[in-house]
């Protein structure tokens, strides 16, 4: 692993003291020199591959790293010590799920080390389990209520929740213990936000930036708040820079991470031109045999169009059950919407193959949503729109709800609005891949509404600001449910859910026109890609 060669060592005893001294000086190359030297003259201990480990950590070669940590492991199967720095590699690999592993590993060994359980609140958040995310943050602040980092993600949460009293209490308690946490700067500079001290905020944020010690992640965030304290003073132009210097950021963190993957927008392309060979009848779907538990109905569109919103209204229907963005499609995804034979096999699906798909979905949606006598099964997701011929195919009743808003706004609020990255997500980092994204993702939408007549129907995000009863009267109309007032308290019911979306923190605000046709603001800095949305803002009657 080091170009660097090193005096051989007497004995294990002697590595592990001369490798330990390296890491205590923060001397990780050398350390990492050593723990080779050693190895390679045949001495074996946990610390050699810890060793070896952290160096490629600084090297960002996370990968590697996790190799080395899971050797370490395989000779301390007992360390949480080896457990925590694995569920951290994890973390920083995007592979949250295995990251909590761990931590739940490390946890069994050492109930009462703090960290443990703050680094598994990180890993759940990743996860989209928001819930279970503050309570492990909670139990870490319990175990030591100094744990600057547990104490503001808390805060962060809470403002997320719009609880931002109490995050501002616990972001003062983590500056208290820590004042340059950065965690807490941004669970504060929200708060800040929230009652319009956009200045301040600002402020607080640059003085974070010229500290010079923010990278990768955390710089983005960082940024993509300074922006949104800039928007907040109408600062347009500024803010634009401070969202598109975030995006550059997250795109260098995440850019080998998709280097060999085709992204969503190719992956439309080609599914359009699969699609347009198919025969229209051969997607006629037979009779649907068997028992099917529910109603059904599916909340599509793009990212920020409203599809939370709707989810969420509809959640509040004592007559509707929701399974908010699951991928209950994903298999069945895989196995016939990635190649022109896959979607012709589809096309033709009958019988036992086509039964087998219904009843994996069925099933999978039964463990979230265990009973569903009586009830509309809502599933919203809005990168189900990819899955239309799919979703046809297996469920010729099912009624489709398309979320729709003005395409500018859709294409700014995607360029400024994001949590975790995923395929997808990837592409909203520049303006351009966000807006060709929404072309090519409006043209395979209007292609299978064209071919597989689906029962559709359309709702506006700006409707429902401008007339929330009688939209959401059409809406039940729609899907045959009777009208019901508790649709009207959707924003206090979002309060107590734990919603999964990036739109969570809007949806809780309730009903607000503010961001209607904020796209003129930046109207300067959308004008490259203005020409590629205008055909939809004519088509949807913008």
């Amino acid at each position: 692993m080091s170009e660097h060669p090193q005096h051989a060592p007497e004995s294990t005893a002697d590595a592990v003291r001369m490798v330990g001294a390296a890491v205590a000086a923060s001397q990780f190359e050398q350390a990492a020199a050593l723990a080779d030297t050693a190895l390679a003259h045949g001495f074996i201990d946990p610390s050699l591959y810890n060793a070896r480990a952290l160096w490629l950590e600084r090297q960002r070669r996370d990968d590697e790293a996790l190799t080395e940590y899971r050797r370490a492991r395989a000779l301390a199967p007992k360390s949480s010590a080896i457990l925590n720095a694995i569920g951290l590699c994890l973390i920083r690999l995007y592979r949250p799920d295995e990251a909590i592993e761990a931590f739940d590993e490390a946890i069994r060994i050492n109930p009462g080390y703090a960290p443990s359980h703050q680094r598994r609140g990180t890993a759940l958040g990743m996860a989209g389990r928001s819930r279970d995310a503050e309570a492990s943050l909670r139990r870490a602040a319990s175990l030591d209520p100094r744990n600057a980092e547990a104490l503001a993600n808390i805060a962060t949460m809470e403002a997320r929740k719009r609880d931002f009293a109490a995050a501002a209490r616990n972001a003062e308690r983590a500056l208290a213990v820590d004042a340059h946490n950065t965690t807490a700067h941004v669970a504060m500079a929200l708060v800040e936000i929230e009652r319009r001290e956009f200045a301040k905020a600002e402020a607080r944020l640059v003085a974070l930036l010229a500290g010079g010690r923010l990278a990768g992640t955390a710089r983005a965030i960082v940024l993509g708040i300074l922006g949104d304290a800039r928007d907040g003073q109408d600062r347009c132009h500024d803010a634009f820079a401070d969202y598109a210097a975030a995006n550059a950021e997250l795109r260098a963190v995440h850019a080998p991470r998709f280097a060999e993957k085709v992204l969503l927008g190719e992956m439309l392309d080609r599914m359009t031109g699969w699609l347009e060979n198919t025969a229209p009848e051969s997607w006629t779907a037979g009779e649907l045999s068997g028992q099917h538990p529910s109603p059904h109905a599916f909340i599509l569109g793009f990212y920020r169009s409203g599809t939370t919103l709707l989810e969420q209204i509809l959640a509040s229907h004592p007559a509707v059950a929701t399974v908010e963005e699951r991928e209950l499609l994903a298999e069945a995804g895989e196995r016939y919407l990635t190649s022109a034979e896959g979607i012709g096999r589809l096309s033709r699906l009958e019988g036992h193959e086509l039964e087998s798909a219904r009843a994996i979905y069925w099933e999978r949606t039964r463990e979230i949503v265990p009973t569903l006598e009586g009830k509309l099964l809502v599933d919203k997701h809005p990168l189900n729109t990819a899955k239309l011929p799919l979703i046809r195919k297996l469920f010729p009743g099912a009624k489709i709800i398309f979320a729709v808003r003005d395409p500018r706004d859709v294409v700014l609020s995607c360029f400024r609005r994001h949590l975790q990255i995923n395929a997808a997500m990837f592409e909203l980092l520049t303006l351009e891949g966000a807006a060709h994204l929404y072309d090519r993702t409006m043209g395979f939408a209007e292609l299978c509404g064209r071919l597989l007549r689906m029962d559709t129907c359309e709702i506006r995000s700006e409707s429902l600001v401008s007339g929330f009863e009688d939209t959401l009267a059409t809406l039940c109309g729609f899907l045959e449910i009777p009208y019901s007032g508790e649709m009207e308290n959707f924003a206090a019911h979002a309060a107590a859910r734990d919603i999964r979306s990036p739109s969570a923190e809007q949806v809780r605000r309730g009903i607000s026109a503010e961001s209607i046709g904020r796209w003129r603001c930046y109207q300067d800095d959308l004008a490259p890609v203005l020409p590629v949305l205008e055909p939809w803002v004519q088509r949807f009657g913008y």
